[in-house]
């Protein structure tokens, strides 16, 4: 069922008039990948959908009105302008007056329905995946083609500058960019691109966006041997991945799931580590639509993406999966990075591991 569809069928399920959708990541979805913005550095865009039982309209100011329905219009929704120097939230008031509208920022004194929306786009369409597994596969070719050429002597923010080109160049918005090195990769979990030359140890990290999808992967590198601890941690790290891709299951709740993500840190010998850093949560339309913690009472569903991500100081394994029918599909990756078979009872999966160069 298309967003369109979906959003119909619960605006008659209870009784709404209409929604009002200004946030750019529900515009994105509803509009099959199109894109509302001029700045990209929020949440909201430039625009409103407003969507009824029969109808949908386009509603924003005079100047970016009329662009985003001849350009990003998929749907031939009507477009409905207001002169930019005047308050829009007026007009808007005006507009739904009398009628049962809701909306996804709570715009207009409309109740905020944004999780109820959260819900519905996480189910993905065929369409949908098709796009999600093309995004994965060429976000995971940028970061291990430029870890592959990557040298000591380098900074941080050279390798960044290098991943944000190549995923522009093919349409991919670079949302986070994370390239740690040496001791920064022990001391913090989110390290930020800086002026330090990379000596003995890289990691890569990129969260890409293209058409509304979100995709999530991490790498890392040594140009020196491993160092013992380093590869221990590395290895129980992949397992507890293996373990989490393996563990999932439709309809499992998400609160059960973590009870067993902390028996897996406390079998490797780092119990209180996922303490440290968040685990992952479903992805889509969202780099994560939502982290997941102790006390979640929603439920892992069939047709979903997934980035999981755990962490023990020094080493992390995160990858895009998809849950479909029943079996899960990697979909940040190439067949050129190593990623030995991890093996658990009568299962087996691939988990990226360190490339030793």
């Amino acid at each position: 069922m298309e967003a369109l569809e979906k959003i119909r069928y619960w605006l008659i399920k209870n009784q709404y008039d209409g929604l009002i959708l200004t946030r750019r990541d529900n515009f994105t979805w509803v509009m099959q990948g199109k894109h509302n913005y001029v700045c990209t550095n929020t949440d909201t865009g430039i625009v409103s959908i407003l969507v009824g039982k029969e109808t949908v309209r386009i509603w924003g100011d005079n100047i970016d009105c009329k662009r985003i329905a001849e350009e990003e219009n998929p749907l031939g929704a009507e477009a409905l302008s207001y002169p930019w120097y005047e308050k829009p939230e007026q007009y808007l008031k005006k507009l739904i007056s009398g009628q049962r509208f809701v909306s996804d920022t709570g715009i207009a004194d409309t109740p905020n329905v944004q999780e109820e929306l959260i819900a519905m786009r996480l189910l993905l369409t065929e369409e949908e995946m098709v796009r999600y597994r093309r995004l994965g596969a060429e976000c995971a070719d940028i970061v291990e083609n430029i870890c592959r050429e990557a040298k000591p002597g380098q900074t941080e923010k050279e390798i960044a500058a290098q991943v944000s080109c190549a995923c522009y160049l093919k349409g991919i918005s670079p949302d986070c960019v994370l390239v740690g090195s040496d001791e920064r990769i022990l001391k913090y979990r989110h390290p930020i691109p800086t002026d330090k030359r990379i000596e003995k140890s890289l990691m890569v990290v990129l969260g890409g966006e293209r058409d509304g999808l979100n995709s999530s992967l991490t790498r890392f590198v040594y140009f020196t041997a491993v160092p013992n601890e380093i590869w221990e941690r590395y290895q129980k790290t992949r397992y507890i991945f293996a373990a989490m891709q393996l563990l999932m299951k439709d309809g499992l709740s998400y609160g059960a799931y973590f009870e067993c993500i902390r028996d897996l840190y406390e079998r490797a010998g780092y119990k209180d580590e996922w303490k440290l850093h968040h685990q992952g949560g479903p992805a889509g339309y969202g780099c994560r639509e939502f982290i997941i913690t102790p006390d979640c009472n929603k439920r892992i569903k069939n047709g979903q993406a997934y980035a999981w991500n755990p962490s023990i100081t020094g080493a992390k394994c995160e990858d895009t999966t998809l849950l479909n029918n029943g079996r899960i599909e990697i979909l940040t990756r190439t067949k050129d990075w190593p990623c030995p078979e991890i093996k658990i009872n009568a299962a087996a999966i691939s988990v990226a591991d360190i490339l030793i160069r």
